[in-house]
């Protein structure tokens, strides 16, 4: 039972959080800095995933009953979120806000600079490419099945475990940016903005039908 929840829960991070997949939208995002400040936004962006998901995990669920959202609500407003995103992307101008802090920012440190753009990477990075609906959604579910105290603490470690995988892919794609060339870069960008208009409309897809099925099962009980 415990090896089975944990590999359950690692499986389920890492391909919800997808530390691979994710990559080539944190190199699009990031393509423009140098190394030291790209390092220092991976650090402080995998920071910020893991703050995201163990708050879902501790209150996830009672945060969006208190606010009145539903699950396919909330999958919903990220597929629209996405698909904007994807826009941009195919666009060319998902840069322009990095960019104008960039160019703003005269500290010559990088962890001060990785600090004011952060705020312009937290949305889409941070949620909702990394952070999502589903993201939330899992991280609520892995708390909620956990069999005891002791696996439900376990699997902080788990999603520890898989947020420095995040940090690692991120932490080296400056690398990757640097052998595929600007050319290669801006292709792989404007591949993964359709990849990601596709998920968009997926999510979208998806949260209005479970809200159809949540509004009609009622219905159906009620008639019977």
């Amino acid at each position: 039972m415990t090896e089975t929840y944990l590999i359950s829960a690692f499986g389920a991070f890492f391909a919800i959080l997808n530390p691979i997949g994710n990559m080539p939208l944190f190199i699009a995002y990031t393509k423009d800095l140098n190394s030291k400040v790209q390092r220092a936004i991976a650090v402080l962006l995998s920071g910020f995933i893991f703050l995201v998901m163990a708050v879902s995990m501790v209150v996830g669920d009672d945060i969006l009953k208190f606010f009145g959202i539903s699950i396919p609500a909330f999958q919903v407003a990220g597929g629209i979120i996405v698909f904007l995103i994807a826009l941009s992307m195919m666009s060319g101008t998902h840069t322009k806000n990095t960019q104008t802090t960039v160019s703003s920012d005269t500290s010559s440190d990088p962890y001060k600079k990785a600090e004011s753009i952060l705020p312009s990477l937290i949305v889409p990075l941070g949620i909702p490419i990394y952070c999502g609906p589903g993201a939330i959604s899992t991280a609520v579910l892995i708390a909620t099945r956990a069999p005891d105290e002791i696996l439900y603490f376990s699997a902080f470690f788990v999603l520890a475990g898989v947020v420095l995988l995040i940090l690692l892919f991120n932490g080296f794609a400056d690398l990757i940016a640097h052998a595929l060339g600007p050319q290669g870069v801006e292709i792989v960008v404007r591949i993964m903005g359709l990849i990601l208009a596709a998920i968009g409309i997926q999510l979208i897809f998806e949260g209005l039908l479970g809200g159809t099925i949540n509004f009609i099962n009622p219905l159906i009980s009620s008639s019977g």
